[in-house]
């Protein structure tokens, strides 16, 4: 065996540990996938994880990385939320963002290992494995919850300013819009149920949920301003910062799990968003005026 200067050992350790998170991660995602197919891709891309991780233990010897979890690392733990929280596909492109920056440092130090070749080539394969898994769940209703987001964005943001000028009071305003984005996220689910089943989709329901869900979430989100501010206009401020803040949260998400242009799409949406507010802004200012 070579023997590896302190920041060899620090550098080969280092990557060991992210063999270790990978194995880890892929194995915990396999644990939720329900098809054999999909559960079999990504346990085979795990134990090539577990493969590259005993290369670099084979050179650290007594300073080996275990696959033993006593404590779950923070990235795991970071990793692991994400799955949960925002799908297996947004968390899985999250990661080939690292291993395309393990690859990068691997290949300042393929002189110093005959294997890192290989396991360079094997990382590059992972994504054209992980091909058939990249239609998530949480993804497919991606369009359900677009769909609920932007008619909340628009109709309510819209509506608020318009009542905010019309009303002037900052808990009727709230009130108002509380009442009209619950009568209206209700309609948005019923007619997206009725869509989903006139196209004999699997899950009509599901979609219907998603849609109806995250419309309400965003109308808690607008309206709560107005019942924590008493100035109307500083209200209304505040609200459509949220707005900007939602539709660039959500753009960033769909860019990163689609792979679409995050400027371009968020810009659209929210150019479309305050079109509609000053539009609803100005036929309130009409209203006060008469």
């Amino acid at each position: 065996m070579q023997m590896l200067s302190e920041k060899q050992k620090r550098t080969y350790r280092d990557f060991a540990r992210e063999e270790s998170l990978a194995y880890h991660l892929y194995m915990r995602i396999a644990r939720r996938q329900k098809k054999p197919e999909n559960r079999l891709i990504l346990e085979g891309i795990a134990l090539q994880e577990k493969k590259h991780l005993d290369i670099f233990n084979s050179y650290l010897g007594k300073k080996a990385v275990t696959l033993e979890i006593k404590r779950p690392s923070l990235k795991l733990m970071f990793y692991t939320i994400v799955m949960y929280t925002l799908g297996v596909i947004f968390t899985l492109r999250i990661f080939e963002r690292l291993e395309a920056h393990s690859r990068k440092n691997y290949r300042v130090i393929v002189d110093e290992i005959d294997e890192l070749k290989e396991i360079i080539k094997d990382e590059k394969s992972h994504e054209e494995a992980l091909i058939s898994i990249l239609n998530d769940e949480k993804l497919l209703f991606a369009s359900s919850v677009v769909l609920g987001m932007n008619d909340a964005l628009v109709e309510i943001s819209g509506a608020l300013a318009g009542f905010t000028l019309a009303i002037n009071d900052s808990i009727k305003v709230g009130t108002l819009g509380l009442i009209t984005g619950i009568s209206a996220a209700l309609s948005m689910a019923a007619s997206e149920y009725l869509s989903r089943k006139q196209d004999d989709h699997d899950t009509p329901l599901l979609n219907a949920l998603y849609t109806g869900i995250s419309y309400i979430i965003v109308v808690s989100l607008l309206i709560l301003p107005y019942f924590l501010i008493q100035i109307p206009l500083i209200s209304m401020g505040v609200m459509i910062g949220i707005v900007i803040f939602i539709i660039f949260a959500f753009n960033y998400y769909i860019s990163i799990a689609k792979k679409q242009p995050l400027l371009k799409n968020f810009f659209t949406m929210a150019l479309i968003a305050m079109v509609v507010a000053s539009i609803s802004f100005m036929i309130g200012l009409f209203v006060d005026s008469l």
